[in-house]
């Protein structure tokens, strides 16, 4: 566009004549109350008008706005005003997600696993009755065997027999639930504070009976009678009250022959047992006799096996607050805006683990490796009481029995008659203990509290507007950690070797039983990611739109990670040896990890 220059000097010499006239103006204005004259009209008397703080410029204006900031971003000038002093907001939300368990093995990984256990005792236990010499018995048995043991020259893996616990799979994760509750406002200049609450519970149980096949445990009850009555015909055989065995002998069997005959149920002593007796789980311990060389290898140790029960349990609990206060923002680019913070944390952290595990006390195997004896109730006993034979884990019943994986592995030839002695190739179930009653359960606790306190430094940005709002935080800090840790059992020891155990008395009747304790502290180490959407979508809901409390409401989903480093692992922080005659038992011995919590959160939050 062009200007034409001689306009300007048109209008500026006309401004500049108008300046010699006189102007007309307004008469003084009249008196009023609360007025005085002043020369020129009214004017306020002291004590009356505005507020101080009303007055003009530079004091404050009741038409200036709260806040007003001007910023110079890549060249231009740009202004932001805001006339509210305070922006209130509130969310809540539920968590839901998977919480890390450990890496541990449940044991002492230098002890030998349970086919070695018995493998050494192979060739030495028996001298006839059902195969030969020693020569002959060793062969016989060792091939019954052979389908657990691992194989370094073929670089095969053996079936688990009693096999150890590995928490370290990845599909051994706590599934976890809790809540979030965040309040706080901001300022006129996006500053602000935050107050919040965490909880998130989590659990992970493990039974080993679950993974059997659907047809075992028939006669779980029953077959508990069963194991009970073998023992106390092993304790008459062996207090010489042969009769007493015999008769108990004969009941027992009178009553087993009763049982129904349905599908999976059995009127047969062996047939019982050996469909109810599982290969659930073995607890590798130390029982004095490890030895370890300098090359790094290892020797001794037993495997306890565990025929009935054998489960593990973890327990987490935590629970936490904080306050933040955010700053003004770093960056504020049209939508997007990213403000530091800094603030204080707490966290009690509550995690336990369970170990159960109980055992029939009885041995078995098939009469091809046992001759004699019939139904636990004496005879040429001569097996070892550490045997405990299974068929291959294959959940296929070779020798068509009905019984998919028998207990004292597969068998071919007749079945027990009275509980008199054995034909070839039969089952057979021994009890060999005479100061204990069996089944015997062994467990041990193991719990940590631990309370964690610091600071922490972290970003917040959040980007869009009314109709969806994208939120993250990112937060590091580092936390004073204080922890107690306390350790509580009993009957871990190789229970199958009464040798190992301590007799009860009536000056201590769980004279196996042991507790210990620790406390420590330390520094750790946190990180926490949240990543969150709010969109204004109840508004769309046919009934929720019609209460007030969601008029202003907006859904809110996200996602979550916290890690806390150096917490205590409580199912790797547990020395592993049990021998209680040799004065052996489970002690604590710390082993700390990372503590990660993975959360999907839904939820309300409102602004007002």
């Amino acid at each position: 566009m062009r200007f034409k220059h001689w306009l300007t000097a048109v209008f500026s010499t006309s401004l500049i004549a108008a300046s010699t006239l006189t102007a007309q103006a307004q008469s003084p204005m009249g008196m009023s109350p609360g007025m005085a004259y002043d020369g020129y009209g009214g004017a306020p008397m002291p004590g009356s008008g505005p507020p101080a703080s009303y007055s003009p410029w530079p004091e404050t204006s009741p038409y200036q706005n709260s806040f007003s900031q001007q910023t110079f971003n890549n060249g231009l000038w740009s202004e932001s005003e805001n006339n509210l002093s305070r922006r209130y907001l509130l969310s809540i939300e539920y968590l839901t997600g998977r919480t890390r368990t450990s890496d541990s093995i449940v044991g002492n990984t230098d002890a030998q696993n349970y086919p070695q256990t018995i493998q050494s005792q192979i060739g030495t236990q028996q001298q006839g009755g059902g195969g030969g010499g020693g020569g002959g018995q060793q062969g016989q048995q060792g091939g019954i065997l052979s389908p657990f043991l691992d194989s370094e020259a073929n670089s095969t893996i053996g079936f688990p027999l009693f096999g150890k616990f590995d928490f370290g799979k990845p599909e051994r994760k706590m599934n976890n639930h809790g809540a979030r509750v965040i309040w706080g406002y901001d300022n006129a200049d996006d500053s602000g504070v935050r107050l919040g609450f965490l909880t998130n519970q989590g659990s992970f149980n493990y039974n080993a009976r679950d993974g059997l096949p659907s047809t075992r445990d028939s006669q779980r009850d029953f077959a508990l009678k069963l194991i009970e009555q073998l023992h106390l015909i092993n304790e008459a055989n062996t207090q010489g009250n042969v009769a007493r065995a015999a008769q108990i002998q004969s009941e027992l069997t009178q009553l087993t022959a009763q049982q129904p005959t349905t599908v999976g149920r059995f009127n047969d002593i062996n047939d019982v047992l050996a469909n109810n007796i599982d290969n659930l789980g073995g607890l590798p311990l130390d029982d004095g006799t490890i030895l370890k060389f300098p090359d790094g290898t290892t020797l001794g140790g037993v495997t306890v096996p565990y025929d009935l029960e054998f489960q593990m349990k973890l327990r987490s609990e935590l629970y936490g607050g904080n306050i933040e206060w955010v700053m003004s923002p770093v960056l504020n680019w049209g939508s997007l805006r990213v403000r530091p913070t800094v603030g204080v944390r707490y966290f009690y952290l509550k995690e336990g683990f369970r170990f159960f595990g109980q055992d029939s006390g009885l041995a078995y195997t098939s009469s091809q490796q046992q001759g004699g004896g019939g139904g636990g109730g004496g005879g040429n006993q001569t097996l070892s009481p550490d045997f405990k034979i299974h068929a291959t884990p294959d959940r296929i019943d070779d020798d068509q029995d009905g019984i998919v994986d028998n207990a004292g592995g597969e068998s071919s030839g007749g079945q027990q008659q009275g509980g008199g002695n054995q034909q070839q190739n039969t089952l057979s179930f021994f009890s060999f203990h005479d100061h204990f009653h069996y089944p015997i359960s062994s467990y041990l606790n193991n719990d940590a509290d631990q309370h964690l306190g610091g600071g922490e430094l972290g970003l917040t940005y959040d980007f869009g507007g009314e109709s969806l709002l994208l939120t993250g935080t990112t937060k590091v800090g580092i936390l004073a950690n204080y922890k107690r840790l306390s350790l509580s059992g009993d009957n871990i020891a190789m229970h199958t070797r009464e040798s190992n155990l301590l007799l009860a008395s009536t000056e201590d009747a769980t004279p196996n039983s042991f507790t210990d304790s620790q406390t420590t502290a330390h520094v750790s180490p946190m990180f926490e990611q949240t990543i969150s959407a709010e969109a204004p979508l109840f508004q769309y809901v046919p009934v929720l739109r019609r209460f007030g409390v969601f008029e202003k409401a907006r859904f809110r989903a996200g996602y979550s990670i916290l890690m806390i480093g150096g917490v205590t692992d409580t199912t790797g922080s547990v020395l592993w040896q049990g021998n209680p005659a040799a004065g052996l038992f489970p002690t604590i011995n710390e082993k700390r990890n990372t503590y990660v919590t993975n959360n999907y959160s839904f939820g309300v939050s409102w602004q007002y």
